[in-house]
């Protein structure tokens, strides 16, 4: 006993799959022509299940309204950002001292073991002092966008400065400090008003 070959969909240009007199298709049902193009259906259905959301997900509806990094994302971007800036000006600063105190007559594995020290001993040393002025400058920023409410303008910058300037030179006493906060404010304001538009330019993700 033979069995019956299921007919070829195409042989009857789909005509199985259309619905009968005075009956409508299946909302989740659409037939493909064998062009490519849709013949009927519900596309929009189809789009949602491979449409992929550009934005990001957030956990909680405070995430989503909150504008610009948390104080903490500050905290690490700027320290991370600061220790990697004094890590490479010391590491330039070493190979200057090195060169500086080569000898006539040393041989070259001498002078690479020289450029390697002075360039780790000094960037280690740049690195952690400017990563700890950055630290210090993220959480008097923080500080001073909570106190007032906020606000996002370079008031913050300048006032996160001055505040930065004087607890760094603080151990030094009173007028340490009262130095220290104004040549920090002055920079903050240089740093504001003649580096941010160059990161604007040139890493506008960057977000500094």
């Amino acid at each position: 006993m033979s069995r019956a070959i299921p007919a070829d969909p195409r042989d009857d240009d789909g005509l199985h799959l259309q619905p009968g007199p005075g009956q409508q298709p299946h909302p989740h049902v659409q037939r493909l022509d064998y062009a490519g193009g849709l013949v009927y259906g519900n596309p929009a259905a189809y789009r949602a299940l491979y449409d992929i959301p550009t934005s990001p997900e957030l956990l909680f509806n405070d995430e989503a309204l909150r504008r610009g990094r948390s104080w903490g994302e500050d905290l690490t971007l700027y320290t991370g950002v600061g220790f990697l800036t004094g890590a490479a000006a010391g590491a330039l600063a070493g190979i200057r001292r090195a060169a500086a105190e080569a000898e006539r007559g040393e041989t070259f594995k001498l002078r690479v073991n020289r450029v390697l020290n002075n360039c780790g001993s000094v960037g280690r040393a740049y690195g952690n002092r400017l990563g700890v002025i950055a630290m210090l400058f993220a959480g008097t920023k923080a500080g001073v966008v909570h106190y007032r409410s906020g606000a996002d303008d370079w008031i913050n910058t300048a006032a996160a400065g001055v505040g930065t300037g004087a607890l760094y030179r603080m151990p030094g006493g009173p007028r340490a400090a009262i130095v220290g906060g104004i040549v920090g404010g002055v920079m903050a304001g240089a740093a504001l008003f003649a580096g941010k538009p160059l990161l604007d330019k040139f890493a506008p993700k960057l977000g500094i």
